[in-house]
């Protein structure tokens, strides 16, 4: 059997279709100016480093140009006071997104760790006009510590790096590299991760977050034979075993619609965040929310007013009783009365408004018999409501227990 294995070996190897990593490496030496992927676009070179050589390759996008329903220089208007509220109260004085470096990393492993390598570093960046994008790639493990040296060069020039889950997986990733690597860790000043923003701005709205699910719901892009995230590590290995460039020449592409992305996604979130483009009731009520709790009550209860005034009542409701919630926070209970009332009139099926209004005449008007109907109203909703959770105040449990309750304190009033 073992005799058996080692001339099948010994045939492939003799064949070219799997090379050692020693014959693979001498052919990179033979070749060292030669670019292994010449039909990308963009310029492949090789960058001197103080710990060897990297290949990188380059391209310039001039000012109009579009990534799908959007121009790359759009992003150039965006400001930190707009991106401040999606980023979660993050100080963005001083962003400016030409001092702003996008990255993206391809790796052998999407779940990290210290086996894991980012064997393709995206980077993008504007220069003047013009969006420059580089791409580290790993031809061979001996050489990541020059691309990590390389890298972190160029990194240390731009004071933010904006990312799409890059805080929790990208950046994390290259800095464990740079520790096995002896070199100093990359840390941003500042750190804006997209995903984070995109998730505060329209979990309502989007069953999914992906970057593929912005990109064709908000960005008006549709990839079309675009390789799969899961299937990128096999390639990266398939070329380390045998040389082979051409699925990888889709890696290459998926990093670069990557980068151009988020370049797009940062205008969507700014104009957003600013006020400027709110096209659905539920990034109205997002905004609702952010704003009321970073203090800014009045733009707060605007944003909601308006969902809740759209024709699209499960979340004009949502944003109703969301309202009704701030003025009960703020003790303007005549306010938060009415809206209560309105949703028990309008929106019947609805318990939350029922259980709120009960509380209400619990505790602010000690009329116990109303809000044991009320409350005997909820728990027939909730009952027929198997998607309410099983716990929590709208639980059927809950609401029985608060109507044995109502019903004995209603007892002790009575002679």
């Amino acid at each position: 059997m073992k005799r058996n294995l080692r001339a099948r070996l010994s045939d492939l190897r003799r064949t070219g279709e799997v090379m050692t990593g020693r014959q693979l490496a001498g052919n990179l030496e033979k070749n060292e100016n030669l670019d292994p992927l010449p039909d990308l676009p963009g310029q492949g070179r090789i960058a001197e480093t103080p710990f060897g050589p990297c290949y990188l390759r380059e391209h310039v996008y001039h000012p109009g140009f579009r990534h799908g329903s959007m121009s790359l220089s759009g992003a150039l208007s965006c400001t930190g006071k707009d991106l401040a509220l999606p980023a979660g109260g993050c100080d963005l004085d001083s962003f400016d997104p030409r001092q702003s470096l996008f990255i993206d990393t391809e790796t052998t492993g999407l779940s990290g760790g210290t086996g894991t390598w980012a064997f393709l570093i995206g980077l993008g960046w504007f220069e003047g006009p013009d969006f420059q994008l580089r791409q580290y790639f790993l031809r061979r493990p001996a050489e990541e510590r020059a691309i990590l040296n390389h890298f972190a060069a160029t990194a240390e020039k731009f004071p933010t790096l904006i990312s799409f889950n890059g805080k929790m997986f990208d950046l994390p990733l290259i800095q464990s590299r740079q520790v096995l690597a002896g070199l100093k860790q990359t840390v941003p000043r500042l750190h804006l991760d997209l995903l984070q923003c995109a998730r505060r701005l329209w979990r309502k709205r989007l069953p999914s977050r992906s970057l593929r699910s912005l990109e064709e719901t908000l960005l008006g892009l549709e990839r079309f034979d675009d390789i799969p995230g899961a299937e990128i590590p096999a390639v990266y290995f398939d070329f380390l075993r045998r040389g082979t460039t051409g699925r990888l020449k889709k890696v290459f592409h998926h990093n670069v619609l990557d980068i151009l992305s988020m370049v797009t996604l940062l205008e969507r979130i700014s104009n957003l965040a600013g006020g400027r483009v709110v096209e659905h009731p539920a990034e109205a009520i997002a905004m609702g929310r952010l704003c009321l709790q970073a203090g800014r009550t009045d733009e707060g209860v605007e944003y909601l007013r308006e969902a809740a005034e759209s024709c699209q009542s499960p979340l004009a409701e949502e944003a109703a009783l969301e309202l009704a919630l701030h003025y009960k926070r703020q003790g303007k209970w005549a306010e938060a009365e009415s809206i209560w009332q309105n949703s028990v009139i309008n929106s019947p099926a609805n318990p939350a408004a029922y259980v709120e209004l009960a509380k209400y005449y619990e505790h602010r008007r000690a009329n116990y018999r109303a809000a044991m109907v009320l409350t005997e109203q909820a728990l027939a909703l909730a009952s027929r409501r198997p998607d309410l959770p099983l716990s929590g105040e709208l639980s059927p449990q809950a609401l029985e227990h608060r109507l044995q309750r109502l019903k004995r304190r209603r007892g002790q009033l009575m002679p």
